[in-house]
């Protein structure tokens, strides 16, 4: 029998095991509306200033708002998407099968509140209280692309305290400040049967000399009682690369059962918008607009589990005399998961993502073409190009005896997301003295920069509006609005790969089993796809002034 050196099998856990959650706080993530008197035109109202909403789209339309007036609505989304996988596959270009399932929320809710206060005949002040961002995605535990995230939540609240002045009839400029909180948690699988395999990869190449020398005593030995069968059943005569796949696939099959990985964190950021219209005469009026972008540094917590992990490797970290007998017996093995979480990943970490929201510039029109019917439009561009890549810093646990170098690294999901704009056109009609309807078509250009920079934390694509509203006065001083939309999303197709692997390191030259010394935290694969998505939003408003 040779004295084999000890394995450290009990890594096959990962070095670092994770799905990359990305933070779902990108502006391709914006809720979609704000205002239910907006979303009836397809958000082209910007320079109508029907309401206090008004201070969303552009504040300097307070100083059309007379006396107290307050408008609070809420927004029911509700999606449907379907998901079509093409050959998902793992860091080992293995096949990675199981339905998404529905991976939208049945309906979602999002309210808000504005309201407007006449100081003077020059001076409008308001508050906004609305929510900008909102996503919830939510696979199937066993999905395809579970290595790439399996649920994610996002929540936004945003508070607007806004100032206009009106210089005269002509020109007014409004201002406000934004108080925004955010509050994310997203969770995912860790692949342990591709980190199993790699880290017993890189251990047979750097060993190669002892295991090939192990692999022919154990098909010498007919009854196999010193060497384990996942080395013993590889021929040792191969090619030097066909072995080392061998053993480390032989010991990975040893293996079964995802991790998981979960992330959360919350954070207020601040930023501001401004406004300015023209109104050259009593029926047409020009806005422009600006909303800054708000830099958000979130922390919170991270947590990693591998109770679902079955199978038994060796244990690497073993101080018994007899060591080599522990390596050599199975029933000496351990359990993958049980090593990860006692020397890989504490269950509990602190994490941070710095994220920018991207600014927006819009412009938008209204004129009034008779007592009946208004016409307006707006064209919006947002800086959307502020996104590139979506990091979460994973901080090392201090006490915590990490293994074999091996530690917490960045989870990174890149992005390349380019600037683009939305281009409304919308009418107003008025039906009779009580009641206006509404009407709007919209486009809007997605971020996505190509069909290998879609994740599946964010399956974007350019999305068609159309939209019907209604405003119906019950009194003089009340009114209800009302607004439906259908927003259909085109076909997006998704070829996304991670650039990490399930070890934790980015793999160097030579390959998978080589460490480049860069870490990092993801599973490698790749994630093919392609997704079809249409939204459902209904809106109702009730609106006083006082």
């Amino acid at each position: 029998m040779t004295r084999m050196p000890r394995w450290p099998l009990a890594m096959l856990a990962g070095g670092l095991l994770a799905t990359h959650v990305p933070s779902v706080l990108a502006s391709g993530y914006h809720f979609g509306s704000q205002s239910v008197s907006a979303q009836g035109t397809a958000h082209a109202n910007g320079a109508e200033a029907a309401d206090p909403s008004t201070i969303f789209y552009n504040p300097a339309g307070l100083t059309r708002l007379k006396g107290d007036q307050i408008t609070n609505g809420i927004t029911i989304v509700i999606p449907r998407g379907e998901y079509h996988d093409t050959g998902s596959v793992d860091v080992f270009g293995n096949p990675v099968e199981g339905n998404a399932g529905s991976f939208l929320p049945d309906s979602a809710a999002a309210p808000n509140l504005y309201i407007s206060h006449e100081v003077n005949d020059k001076v409008t002040i308001g508050l906004g209280i609305f929510t900008p961002f909102g996503a919830k995605l939510d696979y199937q535990e066993d999905w395809a692309g579970r290595y790439g995230i399996q649920s994610a939540n996002l929540l936004t609240v945003n508070f607007n305290p806004s100032i206009a002045y009106r210089f005269n009839e002509h020109h007014s400029i409004g201002f406000g400040i934004s108080a925004q909180y955010i509050k994310s948690t997203q969770r995912g699988a860790a692949d342990v049967k591709g980190a199993s395999r790699q880290l017993a990869g890189q251990f047979v190449n750097e060993n190669y000399e002892s295991t090939f020398l192990a692999a022919a005593l154990g098909q010498l030995d007919p009854l196999n009682l010193l060497i384990p069968d996942e080395i013993s059943s590889c021929d040792p005569l191969q090619s030097r690369d066909a072995f080392v796949d061998c053993v480390a696939s032989n010991f990975a099959d040893n293996v079964s059962g995802d991790g998981y990985f979960r992330a959360k964190g919350d954070d207020w950021g601040f930023g501001w918008n401004i406004g300015y219209m023209w109104e050259p005469t009593e029926n047409t009026r020009f806005g422009v607009a600006y909303r800054s972008h708000i830099r958000h540094t979130l922390k919170g917590e991270t947590k990693w589990s591998f109770a679902g992990v079955t199978g038994a490797v060796p244990d690497p970290s073993s101080e018994l005399p007899g060591d080599i007998l522990n390596v050599l017996d199975p029933s000496n093995w351990i359990n993958p998961g049980d090593f990860a979480a006692a020397r890989l990943h504490p269950a509990h970490s602190d994490g941070k993502s710095n994220i920018d929201t991207p600014e927006s510039l819009s412009f938008s029109a209204f004129h009034q073409l008779n007592e009946r019917v208004a016409l307006m439009a707006d064209l919006t561009f947002t800086g959307h190009s502020r996104l590139d890549t979506v990091s979460l810093a994973i901080d090392e646990t201090a006490g915590y005896p990490y293994f074999n170098g091996v530690t917490e690294g960045n989870l990174s999901v890149k992005q390349d997301w380019k600037d683009t704009y939305k281009i409304s056109l919308g009418m107003n009609y008025q039906y009779s003295k009580d009641l206006m309807l509404r009407t709007g078509v919209a486009y809007d250009k997605s971020p996505v920069n190509g069909t290998n920079l879609r994740h599946p934390g964010f399956p974007d694509a350019d999305r068609y509006w159309l939209s019907f509203g209604a405003n119906y006065k019950v009194t003089p001083e009340t009114s209800v609005d009302l607004a439906y939309s259908f927003v259909k999303f085109d076909s997006g197709k998704m070829d996304y790969t991670d650039g990490c692997s399930p070890a934790g390191w980015v793999p160097g030259a030579g390959g998978l089993y080589e460490d480049s010394g860069v870490r990092c935290t993801g599973n490698g694969g790749t994630y093919s796809g392609e997704y079809k998505t249409r939204i459902h939003f209904v809106g109702l408003a009730l609106n006083h002034s006082f």
